[in-house]
């Protein structure tokens, strides 16, 4: 059964009307860093970023990222100038960002290409001179540059028009010439973030599914690529300027694999382990970076084979939900069997989902040091109309590996992906707070 440690609130099923009770009764606002001098046994709490967008954290739109202060209040609270954080599920980066900019070592492990190349990137400061003149150098070549070669990839010409093709392979086959490898890669992830806006993706969704009836009028849609990428570059520079002058140098960031439920560490090697594991209601990842990954050549093969490595994934086979499986949690299994019975495929996915993350709590706790802590940030789900407390599970995994939850505490969405199904979508994020026993 569901852990009795604390009062849990599963903020998924509350009505509208009990939302608007909370919102003026129990939930601390908050704007800025969390405090990490007090215990939230449970709180609902409604968080307001001031960083989101400070220093390398917004150079990229990302599927569901958290917010720099949940990363920041584990680091702040759980380890000490000089420590080692892991972040096993690193995405876009922000743990390692915020791991740097506090004078802490860390090692990042994400199976998404993607995120492999933003998390090097918005943690590795530039020589900001150098930077400045390959800059301007770029910004005058992408105009003095015309025929070039087009990578092909899968619908390429549906997903842009000709003539943003040429000016995105100019773009590109400039980049390729500058000869430092980190401002490359700067410059690259400047590009990667502009190709769904000049594509022919409908921008307001997470995924890139549809044209939109505006695009649909091709020759009336003002599309200049080499315009947006200068901007881009031009918005992103002082960032990379200020991260690079404001990071500490005497320390290391490291990527270490693409698969957190093996982690290539020794025994006892991390201080601390902070992360935003993938939703159960796993966002497809590869299908949003696919204009990405395509262009930067970032995955060789089908887009099919790299969302089976994905934690969360429903890319399973009918063989291994022919029958059903049982975990061993009451709670979880009683909530999987509901499912199964609308849907087996779900059902499946739902348990593995919750068997990947036993592995990785497995895994972290055996490279923590002892009385060390593991902080995690995940939504609850519904799946078929059913109510999954994902965290509350979690909770209950943790403790059953050999884990202690030292606190926990909900913060409210503010934001939430496109194309989720709607009525999926969750409207809390939970904080736990978990050490490893002695």
């Amino acid at each position: 059964m569901v852990s009795k440690q604390t009062d849990l609130v599963d903020y998924s099923s509350v009505s509208d009307e009990k939302k608007q009770e909370l919102r003026h009764t129990i939930q601390p606002i908050i704007k800025g860093d969390i405090p990490t001098h007090q215990k939230f046994n449970g709180k609902i709490l409604e968080i307001y970023s001031k960083d989101r967008s400070n220093y390398t954290h917004g150079f990229h739109k990302y599927p569901a990222k958290y917010i720099p202060e949940i990363p920041r209040w584990a680091i702040v609270k759980f380890s000490k100038k000089g420590n080692v954080v892991l972040d096993p599920f690193c995405g876009s980066g922000t743990t390692n960002v915020e791991a740097r900019m506090h004078a802490r070592n860390s090692y990042a492990i994400d199976v998404d290409p993607l995120a492999l190349l933003l998390t090097k990137v918005k943690t590795t400061p530039l020589d900001i001179k150098k930077m400045q003149k390959a800059k301007n150098w770029l910004l005058n070549a992408i105009y003095s540059t015309q025929d070039i070669e087009i990578p092909d990839f899968p619908n390429r010409d549906y997903w842009f028009r000709s003539d943003v093709l040429n000016d995105l392979g100019v773009i590109t086959a400039n980049i390729n010439k500058i000869e430092d490898s980190d401002i490359r890669d700067f410059f690259i992830v400047c590009f990667s973030s502009i190709l769904k806006e000049v594509s022919n993706a409908d921008s307001k969704f997470l995924y890139a599914l549809a044209i939109s009836k505006k695009m649909r009028g091709q020759n009336n849609r003002q599309i200049n690529a080499r315009k947006v990428f200068a901007s881009r570059v031009n918005d992103l520079t002082p960032k990379m300027i200020s991260f690079s002058k404001s990071c500490p140098r005497d320390y290391f960031f490291k990527m270490i694999g693409k698969d957190a439920r093996q982690i290539e560490l020794p025994n006892e090697s991390i201080d601390l382990a902070v992360t935003s594991p993938p939703y159960l209601n796993a966002v497809d990842y590869p299908r949003a970076h696919q204009l990405q990954i395509y262009w930067l050549n970032l995955w060789k093969g089908k887009l099919s084979d790299l969302k089976k490595l994905y934690i969360g994934t429903e890319q399973v086979t009918a063989r291994e939900y022919k029958s059903p499986v049982k975990y061993g949690n009451p709670t979880l299994d009683e909530i999987r069997e509901k499912i199964y019975e609308i849907d087996k495929k779900r059902s499946y996915v739902v348990y593995k989902y919750f068997s990947d993350m036993r592995t990785n709590f497995l895994e972290v706790k055996r490279v923590l040091a002892p009385n060390s802590h593991y902080c995690i940030a995940v939504a609850d789900n519904i799946v078929r109309k059913v109510p999954v407390p994902t965290h509350a599970i979690l909770m209950d995994i943790a403790k059953e590996v050999g884990f202690k939850t030292v606190d926990h505490f909900a913060s409210l969405l503010m934001m939430r992906p496109h194309n989720m199904r709607e009525t999926e979508k969750m409207n809390a994020e939970w904080v736990m707070a978990f050490q490893k026993e002695a």
